[in-house]
C-alpha cells in the first residue's frame, strides 16, 4: 500500500527521489501515445488537455461534472505508478500540497518544485530542477499546436485567483450531496478549491495542458484527499452520484481517457465504481 504524505513532511532524500522520478519520466521513458515524438510524462499532459479542448477532445467531459474526482483519481494513480516504474523504486509516492504557501510549507523551493516565473523571461521558471536552463524539463505539449518550451509560472498575478484557506476547505467539505447542483460538494470544491489554485500558479497551470507543471499532481492529490475527508465526514451520504440511469456518468460507466479513434494511454480500464476506494487502487493517505 502506497502512503501519500504532505510534501512538507518529506525528507530531503524523499524530495530528491520524487524529483528524479519526474525527470526520469520526462526524459528516459518513451511515450505510449506518440513514440519517438514525446516522452511518457507528456502523455499525461496530453490526456488532460484532450479532456478539455482540441481536435482530440473526448467525451464525456470530466471537468465541471460528477466525473471530476474519479477521473482525476485514476490519472494521478497512473502517474504515481509510472514514477515508480521510471525510477525503479516502489517507495516513490505522490505527495500533496495543502495550498499553504509559507516558510513552513512551501513546495516551490530550489530543491523541490522550483520557484516563480521570471517576468523578464516571459514567465519562465529559472530556479530549481524544472527550470528551462537545466535542459531536463522541456515542455512539448501545449493547448495550441506549439508554444514556449520552458515551464512558466505567474504566482498571484491573476486578480481572480487565490490559495484556499482552512475555512474555505471546511466550508466545501461541509457541502452535500456529492452531486448535482451548484451547492453540492463537487461543484463547490471545483469552483472554490480547484480552479483558483490553477489560476494563482498561472503560466502552464492556467492552461488545459496544466500537468506540464509538476505542481498539478500535488494540487490534485490534495483534492483527492479532501474527497476522502468529505466521505468520512458524511458516512450516510452516497460517495458518488448519479448511481445509475446516466450512461457515461453513473457508477457503472467506464472512465474515458482518449477518443475512440486515438490510442489509449494505458491498457487497463476502470469504472467509476472501481475508482471510489483508494485502497482498492493501492494507496492511502497518511
Amino acid at each position: 500500500m502506497d502512503i501519500r504524505h504532505n510534501h512538507r513532511d518529506l525528507s530531503p532524500a524523499q524530495k530528491t527521489a520524487f524529483v528524479n522520478a519526474v525527470l526520469a519520466l520526462k526524459n528516459s521513458v518513451d511515450s505510449v501515445l506518440h513514440p519517438g515524438v514525446q516522452k511518457r510524462y507528456d502523455d499525461f499532459v496530453e490526456v488532460h488537455k484532450n479532456a478539455m479542448t482540441g481536435p482530440a477532445m473526448f467525451e464525456p467531459m470530466p471537468h465541471g461534472s460528477s466525473l471530476f474526482y474519479p477521473w482525476h483519481r485514476i490519472l494521478l494513480r497512473q502517474f504515481e505508478l509510472a514514477l515508480q516504474a521510471a525510477a525503479n523504486d516502489s517507495s516513490i509516492m505522490l505527495p500533496y500540497w495543502d495550498w499553504n504557501y509559507s516558510s513552513t510549507s512551501n513546495p516551490f523551493t530550489p530543491d523541490f518544485l522550483g520557484g516563480d516565473g521570471d517576468e523578464a523571461q516571459g514567465g519562465r521558471v529559472t530556479i530549481g530542477p524544472f527550470a528551462f536552463t537545466t535542459g531536463k524539463f522541456p515542455v512539448r505539449v501545449w493547448d495550441d499546436p506549439s508554444g514556449d518550451p520552458g515551464l512558466r509560472r505567474e504566482f498571484g498575478e491573476d486578480s481572480t485567483a487565490w490559495l484556499p484557506t482552512s475555512s474555505d476547505i471546511s466550508a466545501c467539505v461541509a457541502k452535500t450531496p456529492y452531486w448535482p447542483g451548484p451547492s453540492g460538494f463537487e461543484s463547490v470544491s471545483e469552483g472554490v478549491l480547484h480552479n483558483p489554485v490553477h489560476r494563482w500558479v498561472g503560466g502552464n497551470m492556467a492552461d488545459a495542458s496544466s500537468p506540464n507543471d509538476p505542481v498539478f499532481f500535488l494540487h490534485h492529490a490534495f483534492l483527492d484527499m479532501l474527497w476522502e475527508r468529505w466521505k468520512q465526514q458524511h458516512p450516510t451520504i452516497p460517495p458518488y452520484t448519479p448511481a445509475s440511469g446516466t450512461p457515461g456518468r453513473d457508477l457503472n460507466s467506464t472512465l474515458v481517457f482518449n477518443a475512440s479513434n486515438a490510442p489509449s494511454p494505458w491498457t487497463q480500464s476502470w469504472t467509476v465504481r472501481q475508482a471510489l476506494d483508494p485502497h482498492m487502487l493501492g494507496y492511502s493517505y497518511a
